[in-house]
């Protein structure tokens, strides 16, 4: 069976990255503008509340499907790159860059239409921070496999003598309940379930599909995270190539996720301020 399936998986990585981009776009416009809109009463009186929020839930479900691509390519990520600890560090710096946008397309309660953006921030000073961006839930997801690793491979052996290699799944898990708790306590996008799916992704990596399905049922208990079974089907199909290399275009996926939240902002004021 696995030799039959192999023909399908043509999806490289590159593909993936685009896809998720393009869902997570999606999911954001709805979010970042359609929500504030239909919770102002800003909608077309032809059309029902009943028939906006229908397509609100539809759109939204769709996007659920981003999220677990990126954390699929994290780890893809995180077992080629030459550099782990400059990985970390742009997950950290575009982090700290797209918290603002982050907070007041989505979160902001007071001049949500108010173009002037610094004027925004400072009405919203009260819910600042009390979300995390997806970025610090992906770099906790990269710490906690960067330390699993280390103990999964080189703590049990330690001067010269061999522990039992199922020792080493001690720390490593509480690695995990760590990273999960610090999501936990700073609300991190995804929360700690998402670190825990970077970290099934991760120890099941060779075990194909096994990291996929329970990858899946992990994420679904989450909310209507269920809906992102369509990106795990994608993830299937994934041929473990890279894709056309981009060089340094790389970083424009680092910062679409910073620019597209920050013109989502911008276009819902025009729109509708």
């Amino acid at each position: 069976m696995r030799g039959i399936t192999e023909g399908f998986k043509k999806i490289n990585g590159l593909t993936l990255k685009v896809i998720a981009c393009v869902v997570m776009l999606l999911d954001h416009l709805t979010a970042g503008m359609m929500l504030p809109a239909i919770r102002a009463g800003l909608y077309p009186d032809s059309i029902s509340f009943e028939t906006i929020k229908l397509i609100y839930q539809i759109l939204r479900s769709i996007g659920r499907n981003s999220f677990p691509i990126f954390c699929f390519l994290l780890v893809e990520g995180f077992t080629h790159t030459k550099s782990r600890l400059r990985y970390a560090l742009s997950l950290l710096l575009f982090g700290i860059i797209s918290e603002p946008f982050f907070d007041i397309t989505f979160f902001a309660k007071h001049d949500v239409f108010n173009i002037n953006f610094f004027e925004c921030f400072g009405a919203n000073l009260d819910i600042i921070w009390n979300h995390c961006n997806v970025y610090f839930t992906l770099l906790i997801g990269l710490l906690v496999i960067w330390a699993a690793e280390y103990f999964l491979n080189d703590f049990i052996v330690i001067n010269k003598f061999k522990l039992p290699s199922w020792l080493s799944y001690i720390p490593a898990g509480l690695v995990l309940a760590l990273g999960i708790f610090v999501a936990e306590k700073i609300h991190t996008d995804y929360h700690g379930f998402g670190v825990a799916l970077i970290f099934i992704f991760y120890i099941l990596r060779y075990q194909f599909p096994l990291n996929i399905v329970a990858g899946y049922i992990e994420l679904s208990f989450l909310g209507t995270e269920y809906y992102a079974l369509p990106s795990f089907v994608l993830l299937y199909f994934y041929n473990h190539e890279r894709g056309k290399y981009i060089g340094g275009l790389k970083y424009f996926f680092y910062a679409f996720y910073p620019v597209h939240i920050f013109l989502i902002y911008i276009l819902r004021c025009l729109i509708f301020g």
